[in-house]
């Protein structure tokens, strides 16, 4: 995120990583894909997700290295409903042409955000009610949609 908002060094300092510190894949975490949870995130959209990609992959075919990211996303953050794994299933499907083999399940820590979202189950700034999903199967169900072979259904 922070290299794509650094219009002085950022792409300089892409390059150099892509040439001289990658060692075949480098591993991003977008997270999730979708508007309302990134929100809850704190992060942004897709579209910072896809252009980084395209900067990656031309500065690594720039060094003459065939490199590739790494994606970690989450299942169960707060915010996030079972139609939105499913939404993020076809988003790496289409948009990165990929099947994640692992996703994290949410695990609250200490001093974050998004802990305080998960046992309130209100989100901080405004207030509101926040969906959390909590119940075990579910959770993992969640994690399924994604890791599945195949298209996601809805």
């Amino acid at each position: 995120d922070m290299l794509m908002n650094d219009d002085v060094c950022g792409k300089a300092y892409l390059e150099e990583v892509a040439a001289h510190h990658v060692s075949g894949q480098l591993k991003v975490a977008p997270e999730h894909t979708e508007p309302q949870v990134l929100a809850h995130m704190g992060k942004p959209g897709t579209d910072a997700l896809l252009e980084f990609k395209e900067r990656f992959d031309q500065a690594s075919r720039q060094a003459g290295k065939r490199q590739f990211l790494t994606y970690y996303f989450i299942a169960a953050h707060p915010g996030s409903r079972e139609k939105d794994m499913h939404a993020l299933k076809r988003f790496v499907s289409q948009k990165l042409k990929m099947n994640p083999e692992q996703v994290q399940i949410f695990t609250p820590t200490p001093s974050t955000y998004s802990t305080l979202m998960y046992y309130t189950e209100l989100d901080p700034f405004t207030r509101q009610p926040l969906f959390v999903e909590k119940e075990p199967t579910r959770v993992n169900r969640q994690k399924q949609i994604v890791v599945s072979k195949g298209r996601s259904r809805k």
